[in-house]
């Protein structure tokens, strides 16, 4: 893809999403932290409504260290493997009251030590919090990719998305590039059926008029 190719997409976006971001509610790092291990399997909606009872009734960190997950799981039962997320959620609490003095680290490779905390999780919370340049690589992200064809690995995984990504968007808009990908695959390039007739992007996109062929 040529470099005029990714600046026309990359204007596209700008202008179909200027203000593109995360769209789980957290006031802090902490919360921001508990909204992503929370959001597996689950909308962001939910997310959310959980998320404002979680504030009200368990608070900060070093409060949540001092639970037992099963004083989580009443609050969190609304959203999909709760048991399992408590968990996650008071052990990270624990290791960041012990071993980051009470605050949640802002690099990924620190916040990937954490209990319940992959490669996305982390990348998340450190562009969305610390303004990290991360690139988050959820379904969205990585199908849009593929279909612009930005990465020559006949089935690319998650690091071969993020360098395809690293390589082309300039470091200080990656996080809210991602953002704009996510509202693109859920509004457009959709897994089957994707409405490119209406894309803000199809002249630049690789496989642009797919939704003919599925």
């Amino acid at each position: 893809m040529s470099a005029s190719t990714t600046a026309f997409i990359l204007q596209q976006l700008d202008t179909t999403w200027p203000d593109a971001r995360c769209e789980l509610l957290a006031g802090n790092s902490w919360h921001l932290l508990v909204a992503v291990i929370l959001s597996a399997r689950t909308s962001d909606e939910r997310v959310n409504q959980t998320m404002a009872q979680f504030t009200e009734h368990c608070g900060d960190v070093d409060v949540v260290a001092g639970l037992h997950p099963s004083a989580l799981e009443p609050v969190l039962k609304t959203v999909p493997f709760f048991r399992q997320k408590a968990r996650f959620i008071v052990e990270s609490a624990r290791m960041i009251m012990q071993h980051f003095n009470g605050s949640v680290p802002r690099t990924e490779k620190e916040l990937a030590t954490l209990p319940g905390v992959g490669v996305k999780t982390a990348a998340v919370v450190a562009g969305n919090a610390f303004n990290v340049p991360t690139v988050a690589v959820d379904v969205h992200v990585q199908r849009v990719v593929e279909r612009f064809a930005w990465s020559e690995v006949l089935t690319p995984q998650y690091g071969d998305i993020v360098c395809a990504v690293e390589d082309r968007v300039a470091a200080d808009r990656r996080v809210r590039f991602c953002h704009q990908l996510i509202r693109l695959g859920r509004e457009h390039c959709r897994p089957k059926k994707p409405w490119c007739s209406r894309c803000p992007v199809q002249k630049g996109c690789a496989q642009a008029g797919v939704e003919n062929a599925r």
